[in-house]
C-alpha cells in the first residue's frame, strides 16, 4: 500500500499542473480546475487500481468528466427560479435615485448649451445624425452639401461638445 500511495503522490506532483492547465484552457476558472483535478485524484484513490491500464489517461478523463458535470451543475443551479426572489424587498426600485436624477438634469443641461455654443451648420449636421439616425449620405442629400463636408461637420461637433462637456465637468470636480 505504501508504493502505491507513492506512485499516486509522484503521478500527481508530475500531472497536476498539465491537467489544470487544460482545463483552464477548457474555460474553467483556476479555482474550479484545480478543484476538478483534485476530484479526478480522489476517484482515482477510490478505484479498484487493478481496472485501470494508462493512470494518465484516467486522470485526464476524469479530470474532464468531473469539469462537465461542475458546469452542467452551474447551469442548473443558474436556471433554477426561486419563486421567493419575485417578492423579495431587497429588489432595486427601477426609479432612479433623486442624486442620480440631479446628476443627468445637470450633464443634460450642460448638452444643451454646448449644442447652442455650435454653429448653426455643425448643430444641424449632429442633430440629424446622433438624433434623427441619418447617414451621412443622407445628410449630405438633405443640406446640398459633399459627404465630406458632412463628415468635416461632424468631427468639429463631436470635438467641441467633448472640449465643452470636459470643462463643465472639471467645473464640478
Amino acid at each position: 500500500m505504501d508504493s502505491v500511495a507513492t506512485n499516486i503522490a509522484s503521478l500527481y506532483s508530475d500531472e497536476h499542473r498539465r491537467l489544470k492547465r487544460m482545463l483552464v484552457r477548457k474555460g474553467m476558472s483556476a479555482q474550479a480546475a484545480a478543484d476538478a483535478v483534485q476530484e479526478a485524484f480522489i476517484r482515482l484513490l477510490r478505484s479498484p487500481g487493478e481496472d485501470i491500464r494508462d493512470f494518465r489517461s484516467y486522470l485526464r478523463r476524469t479530470a474532464e468528466t468531473v469539469a462537465i458535470d461542475a458546469r452542467r451543475s452551474e447551469q442548473r443551479a443558474g436556471s433554477v427560479i426561486d419563486p421567493f426572489a419575485l417578492i423579495d424587498d431587497s429588489v432595486a426600485d427601477p426609479q432612479p435615485l433623486p442624486d442620480a436624477m440631479m446628476i443627468s438634469r445637470e450633464e443634460a443641461m450642460a448638452l444643451d448649451a454646448a449644442l447652442l455654443e455650435l454653429s448653426p451648420r455643425c448643430r444641424e449636421v449632429l442633430v440629424l445624425h446622433k438624433f434623427e439616425g441619418l447617414s451621412y449620405a443622407e445628410i449630405a442629400d438633405r443640406l446640398g452639401i459633399a459627404k465630406n463636408t458632412v463628415m468635416v461637420h461632424m468631427v468639429k461637433a463631436v470635438g467641441c461638445l467633448k472640449l465643452k462637456l470636459r470643462e463643465n465637468n472639471a467645473r464640478f470636480d
